[in-house]
């Protein structure tokens, strides 16, 4: 797999608009609910539908599955064809800059089987441009769609358990330590975890650093896996890997499905790079 696999430049999406689907996924964790798909009402690419992160591309179970569990197969593909995906054309994803969410739609519909992209510095790369922009809602007619889950790797919290090879945390730095916690149960992190922080995948423009960059910062031993605090923003270093042929575990449930057991043990300070 390589950049143009997982990434649809402004330039190159303008040119096949019309024959893709795409969908607006703007979320950003602890804002209002519909708060992402206002900012969608205000302004959103032609023709784009919006993909709402929390009732299509989770679910909300128990906290030990963490608070970003992946849906099941039917609630996926029942959300996804009222959007009017039928599975018969390229899908492509976009957010804004420093989000997650598209990278965490690019996984989720990658895991069933779609082909799929994400614009490489969201809406404001288009708009940077002075791409057109619509506003409202795009109306589609709803489709019959059936998808069949798992084709992505994934691991689960045994297997992040003393995991062989390097395990990414890709959380702040200082939630990864245990100095502060805002979210989650307890802080800290896996033990044995290295702490790769989602932010060094990111652009100052919201794009994805170049090929060398990414392998600099993927240039560790063994099979790679990454968690984060609840599964969305560590999807963004798996779709890095996949844009220069390193494949990526993601583990689901993160340090949320972790940390809300209370049997496994928790690490803080630095392990190691």
């Amino acid at each position: 797999m390589a950049r143009g696999d997982v990434l649809i430049t402004p330039d190159e999406l303008d040119g096949v608009l019309a024959d893709v689907d795409v969908l607006d996924v703007r979320w950003r964790l602890g804002e209002p609910a519909g708060a992402g798909r206002e900012r969608y009402r205000e302004a959103h690419l032609p023709g784009a539908r919006f993909l709402d992160l929390e009732a299509v591309l989770t679910r909300h179970g128990e906290p030990i599955e963490g608070r970003h569990p992946l849906p099941d197969a039917d609630t996926l593909a029942r959300g996804l064809g009222e959007l009017g995906v039928d599975g018969s054309r390229p899908v492509v994803v976009y957010d804004e800059a420093g989000s997650f969410a598209a990278s965490r739609a690019w996984w989720v519909l990658r895991w069933a089987g779609l082909d799929v992209r994400v614009l490489d510095g969201g809406i404001g790369a288009w708009a940077a441009q002075n791409r057109p922009l619509t506003s409202g809602d795009t109306e589609v007619e709803a489709v019959l769609l059936t998808l069949t889950t798992g084709q992505l790797p994934t691991i689960e919290a045994d297997d992040a358990a003393g995991f062989d090879g390097t395990l990414m945390d890709a959380r702040a730095p200082e939630r990864y330590r245990g100095e502060t916690e805002p979210i989650d149960p307890v802080a800290g992190h896996i033990p044995g975890a290295a702490n790769v922080p989602v932010s060094d995948f990111f652009t100052a423009d919201g794009r994805l650093p170049d090929p060398e960059r990414l392998a600099q910062l993927l240039d560790r031993p063994g099979p790679l896996a990454a968690y984060c605090g609840s599964g969305v923003s560590a999807a963004q270093i798996v779709l890095a890997g996949a844009s220069i042929d390193r494949p990526i575990a993601l583990f689901p449930g993160s340090w949320s499905a972790w940390s809300s057991d209370p049997a496994r043990p928790i690490a803080t300070g630095d392990e190691r790079a």
